[in-house]
């Protein structure tokens, strides 16, 4: 059995597990949904999502793919991440490992960061009277491309002086 396939099966089993707990009702749209998620890498919005359950030709409507994205963060099988102020931004929950991104402040462009150190710190962070569901760290400032258009506007503000 493939990776892909466990992974699929359970995390299907932890959704049907949330599901039958609050009472709510098992549908195939929710699990289509939830393997349609489980297929993408890395961020997505409801947008990327439904064009994914298009490309797959299963229609579901946006009421339904924003309404199962809330379970699914419910059951912590979802990240809601705050990025964006306009789209909702999510990401799947595949492990415990953390997770830290750089988002710049002008040009909203996101970096994921590969710091061994910074995982490390996460990983050894255990708070008392607090279960952890997943770790994650932003961190907020400018990129290299925004700093030098910056810093080139300014130079030529001040040679307009």
């Amino acid at each position: 059995m493939g990776e892909k396939s466990t992974i699929h099966e359970a995390v299907e089993e932890q959704f049907r597990c949330y599901m039958i707990a609050n009472g709510m009702r098992q549908t195939k749209e929710r699990y289509a949904i939830l393997h349609a998620i489980y297929d993408i890498e890395g961020t997505f919005t409801i947008e990327d999502l439904q064009q994914t359950m298009q490309d797959r030709r299963f229609h579901v409507s946006t009421g339904t793919l924003y309404l199962t994205t809330q379970l699914l963060v419910q059951a912590n099988l979802l990240i809601r991440h705050p990025f964006s102020s306009s789209a909702a931004i999510f990401e799947r929950i595949v492990d415990d490992r953390p997770r830290s991104y750089q988002i710049c402040s002008h040009c909203h462009r996101i970096t994921r960061i590969k710091s061994k150190e910074l995982a490390v710190s996460l990983e050894n962070y255990h708070p008392r009277s607090f279960s952890i569901s997943h770790r994650i760290v932003y961190v907020y400032g400018t990129c290299t491309s925004c700093n030098r258009a910056l810093h080139k506007r300014l130079r030529l503000a001040l040679k307009q002086q």
